[in-house]
């Protein structure tokens, strides 16, 4: 169903059901806001829209959660989060524990519901450092996920798929994405699934792992007493072996 809004006097769209409900999550969209979808004689409300759920404590009735964090927009090498809104409430606790590592992190939450909304998209694929996709049976059926990925990989994007459930690819995804780096989360306890997540996106992002400094060799030094009996610290030196040479005296005979 393609879905039409009425933002600040201006029409957009269209857009999927729950482009729209992601956004209302966000605080963008109104439930008040005018709407319209085929079939409808004139403009309704967004509550209206059929499958459009209530808002309840800050969260949508039904696991859609509101963004834990805004998108970064910076200019430091960022992370594009590609993924299936319906994953919401896995992945935004995947990102989250991302961003307090301190990685940046792009996701679409944070874009306001626009006609440019599919050029924001782009933009944010083409700047981004790395591309981590999550993959699941709702992001490969996804017509916008497969566009992110199929064009990080036009723009030879550093790739990481993440798969969070086992999953069999489409022909398509399964041609292009056969060879990249992946990670089967589902098949990892967690401790070893988040080094692999931080030290592939660490390799993705050139990041250097800082190396150990060798421990100097120096010689063991042993208290001495000086001759004005005070105690000294000097390295103790090794004593040479001296060969004595032994005369044979022989028997008289």
């Amino acid at each position: 169903m393609d879905i039409y809004l009425m933002l600040n006097g201006t029409q957009v769209g269209p857009y999927k059901l729950e482009d729209v409900q992601g956004w209302i999550s966000a605080g963008y969209v109104k439930m008040e806001d005018p709407a319209w979808y085929e079939g409808c004689q004139d403009w309704i409300t967004v509550m209206d829209i059929p499958g459009i759920q209530e808002i309840s404590g800050g969260h949508i009735v039904g696991g859609h959660l509101v963004p834990p964090f805004e998108a970064y927009t910076g200019d430091e090498p960022y992370v594009f989060i590609s993924y299936a809104h319906k994953d919401s409430e896995f992945v935004f606790e995947e990102i989250s524990i991302l961003h307090e590592a301190g990685y940046h992190i792009w996701y679409d939450e944070g874009i306001e519901a626009s006609n440019e909304w599919p050029e924001e998209i782009a933009n944010a694929v083409i700047g981004c450092a790395a591309f981590l996709v999550f993959v699941s049976p709702r992001s490969t059926a996804s017509v916008n996920c497969r566009n992110e990925i199929n064009l990080a990989l036009n723009e030879n994007k550093p790739f990481l798929a993440v798969h969070m459930e086992e999953s069999a690819l489409p022909p398509g995804l399964r041609l292009r994405m056969g060879d990249l780096q992946a990670i089967l989360k589902y098949k990892l306890p967690q401790d070893r699934y988040k080094k692999k997540l931080h030290d592939t996106l660490d390799q993705l992002l050139g990041k250097k792992k800082k190396k150990a400094r060798p421990e100097s060799s120096s010689p063991t030094t042993f208290a001495q007493t000086s001759g004005t009996g005070q105690v000294s610290s000097r390295p103790r030196k090794k004593k040479l072996a001296t060969s004595r040479q032994t005369t044979v005296v022989r028997p008289a005979t």
